[in-house]
């Protein structure tokens, strides 16, 4: 190689350089705008479009022959604010973002690795009229090993986790959404109750008190209607602010701002599908996204032991080149392959295998906690059933036929100050009792719901079917 050449080699690799990263991408900030984080918090509606037309593709899918119409305007029902919740919720949003992480791993894995571009130069001190050495050589790794199949496989297997997980906590977020908006419902209902007790307190106080300006009744007993009228009015305040929280908890989950025009219209009852025990334990184990979600962390595990076997076997490099020496042009074929003699990647294998044994007992442990609670759901229900039915049947004719007698006792002249007054208590106390035993009763229903698992999507018609 003669001088000439020797002084053009540094801008050739510098050429060299320059094309070889032509296809790389240049990196760019995106800086975080929290003014309009806020806006597109506060500019959220049920009425978004995306809302809308998420809500209809849900309700196509689990709504039967009838599928429920989605129409926010004349308020918002429960099952409008699950298909809501589902777009809106701040955590499903996040999650939807995670996944896409492995959805990137899964589109760019498997991969050949990039060409390795060598050059040497080496000078002959004396005794030769070229002394220059030069060789150019270009490595590729041939991946006869099979790690890179492996490799997209378990990407493939490590993003359905994922997308089984997010369909789990949309699960998830379903059901804490009935329960609060079940639990909100029983609150205002039992404001109502607080409020009806407080009119009818305020108005016998008015009665009370001309009593004992005549003299009729005592002022320890007029006392103690204003004392059980004062109480009564920290109960109402006490409850419609709990009542304003629960909506606010309402709101969160929908992904709403407090700020949103929004009205959420009450339910307090929730149907539980009618299973036996065979029945609902079987479909537990076929529909449970947490079930499924770890039967997939098993998949994934399988995938990760798979691609850790492969790569005991090696991979074989080749670097075809050009080079020059003394002044004789030769081409060059270099030959690399690793032998599997000590390392073997055995702690890698060993490693997969110890977690895939520990997923395989996470996936266990996963269904004897749900099985186990799906028991406890169901006898949680059974009894929550029972007691509604009592308190329904038994003591609210009870409480309301003592009301009633106290008020004829109070109309013929024999007014008795501390009867009437237990008589409300109790009549107030029933009616709550009441409310608390169907929202108990729905909570139960709910949550056995939400342990068996999502219904199954509908089926597509058969072919020239009737719609």
């Amino acid at each position: 190689m003669n001088a000439r050449i020797l002084a053009r080699t540094p801008a050739s690799l510098a050429a060299f350089a320059a094309i070889a990263t032509i296809g790389c991408r240049s990196y760019e900030t995106a800086p975080l705008d929290l003014d309009a984080t806020r806006r597109h918090w506060l500019e959220r509606s049920p009425s978004d479009e995306s809302a809308r037309q998420f809500a209809e593709r849900l309700f196509h899918a689990e709504g039967g022959a009838q599928p429920v119409a989605f129409d926010p305007s004349d308020g918002l029902s429960l099952p409008e604010g699950e298909a809501v919740a589902l777009v809106f919720n701040r955590e499903l949003r996040v999650a939807r973002l995670e996944a896409n992480v492995t959805r990137a791993t899964h589109d760019f894995a498997g991969r050949w690795e990039d060409p390795v571009a060598g050059v040497d130069i080496e000078r002959i001190i004396s005794g030769v009229d070229e002394p220059w050495v030069v060789a150019g050589t270009i490595g590729l790794t041939i991946p006869i090993s099979g790690r890179l199949d492996a490799a997209k496989t378990l990407a493939g297997v490590e993003h359905a986790e994922a997308l089984q997980r997010l369909a789990a906590k949309e699960w998830a977020i379903r059901a804490s959404l009935r329960e609060r908006w079940i639990e909100w419902s029983a609150q205002l209902q039992l404001v109502r109750v607080s409020a009806e007790l407080h009119d009818q307190l305020s108005d016998i106080v008015s009665l009370v008190d001309r009593q004992h300006e005549a003299g009729e009744i005592s002022r320890v007993d007029a006392r103690l209607f204003k004392v059980q009228l004062i109480s009564s009015e920290a109960d109402l305040i006490a409850g419609r602010a709990h009542a304003r929280e629960l909506e606010l908890q309402l709101r969160d989950i929908l992904g709403l701002a407090p700020e949103a025009p929004l009205q959420l219209l009450e339910t307090l009852t929730f149907d539980a599908p009618a299973l036996d025990d065979n029945a609902a334990r079987s479909a537990m184990e076929s529909r449970n996204p947490e079930l499924a979600s770890a039967r997939a962390a098993y998949d994934a595990a399988e995938a990760a032991l798979n691609l850790e076997i492969r790569k005991q076997y090696p991979d074989l490099t080749i670097g075809p080149g050009y080079g020059e020496d003394q002044g004789d042009e030769r081409v060059l074929l270099g030959l690399r392959m690793p032998i599997p003699l000590w390392n073997q990647n055995a702690q890698g294998v060993a490693e997969a295998t110890a977690e895939r044994e520990a997923a395989r007992a996470r996936f266990e442990s996963e269904y004897e906690r749900l099985a186990i609670e799906l028991d406890i759901a169901r006898a949680r229900l059974d009894a929550t059933l029972e007691v509604r039915r009592k308190v329904e049947s038994t003591l609210i004719p009870l409480a309301d036929e003592q009301e009633a007698d106290a008020r004829r006792i109070a109309e013929i002249g024999e007014f008795d100050p501390l009867l009437l007054l237990q008589s409300l208590t109790a009549q107030r106390d029933a009616k709550a009792r009441l409310i608390d035993a169907r929202a108990a009763e729905s909570i139960s229903a709910v949550r056995q719901s939400f342990l068996i698992g999502p219904p199954p999507p509908l089926a597509p018609p058969a072919e020239g079917a009737q719609p």
